[in-house]
């Protein structure tokens, strides 16, 4: 089922939910690979280059989505709910256009498909209370959550557990145990696997030997600041593959404009990353290669040719 597999077909495959991810949880000996093309860059210690979708209430996303599937510079994209209606009937629209029925008749299987996570509305002090708002957004296929203002740990934690199905009381990855509702069967269908496969491969990076959803925890105010390395140290510990993201236009906004306070803001959180392990990502696309050796790991905005050369892609 490689580059021989007709456009028909594709679609027949497409329509049936059968056209595979590059492995599936029946595999045995080793972890399954990635579904994710960002659980895969990661793991490679590749760095990553994303973009938005749906951000500021610029561009149609259906032909966004066409333009964004064959641009060579970008690995993920943002589907934005969080300065939009949260409108998932319409970023499930964006994700079948993303989808690239040539790159996936060549590759045979979904690992050419880009990587789609959607930013929800509800801050961190808020997230107790809208759950479900996280089931809703990977119920409809995304690869991971974006998280707005998280300022503490037990808020990062509430996160993952909105992410996870509830897992067997003697899992060796049972903490923090899931409160994911049933309901898969449209996700399933995006990843290209069955519904036990997919619930299988759907569990948090790292935490599980084949998860594949990502949780990002924007860094964007004074307290989240405050707690930034205890938020890293905490996931760390409960070994919660998330991303670190430093917030800029909300940081800026917290620290009243005031430039020097942010360089010093985004500096703590590039350290809480690099000591505890975990990925940064940036706005923007400058001074890559110092960025990098800060701990940044992903820049999202500017996926620019020069970028990614700096960048050793």
């Amino acid at each position: 089922m490689r580059a021989r597999l007709s456009s028909a077909a594709l679609v027949l495959a497409l329509a049936a939910g059968c056209l595979q991810a590059p492995a599936t949880s029946g595999q045995t000996g080793a972890a399954a690979a990635r579904v994710s093309q960002l659980a895969r860059l990661l793991d490679a210690g590749t760095i990553v280059f994303g973009s938005f979708a749906n951000f500021s209430g610029i561009g149609n996303a259906p032909i966004d989505a066409m333009t964004h599937s064959v641009d060579e510079n970008i690995d993920v994209v943002m589907y934005d709910l969080e300065h939009n209606p949260f409108d998932v009937e319409d970023m499930r629209t964006y994700m079948q256009f993303l989808l690239d029925p040539g790159a996936l008749v060549e590759a045979g299987d979904m690992s050419v498909s880009k990587t789609v996570i959607a930013r929800i509305p509800a801050y961190g002090r808020e997230l107790v209370h809208n759950t479900w708002m996280v089931k809703s957004v990977l119920d409809a296929g995304v690869h991971g959550v974006v998280f707005p203002h998280i300022e503490t740990a037990e808020q990062a934690l509430t996160a993952v557990r909105a992410m996870r199905y509830p897992q067997e009381p003697d899992a060796p990855d049972f903490e923090p145990d899931g409160i994911r509702g049933s309901g898969a069967a449209v996700a399933a269908r995006y990843w290209g696997l069955s519904v036990p496969d997919y619930r299988a491969q759907s569990d948090i990076w790292r935490l599980d030997p084949n998860g594949n959803l990502i949780p990002w925890f924007i860094i964007e105010n004074r307290l989240a600041v405050e707690n930034v390395r205890d938020i890293a140290r905490t996931l760390a510990e409960h070994n919660i593959g998330a991303v670190l993201w430093a917030g800029t236009g909300d940081l800026s906004v917290s620290l009243l404009q005031d430039q020097e306070a942010l360089a010093v803001a985004v500096d703590e959180i590039l350290a809480a990353g690099k000591e505890f392990g975990l990925p940064v990502a940036m706005n923007g696309a400058v001074d890559v290669a110092r960025r990098i050796e800060q701990g940044a790991r992903i820049f999202m905005g500017g996926a620019t040719p020069e970028a990614r050369r700096e960048a050793g892609r």
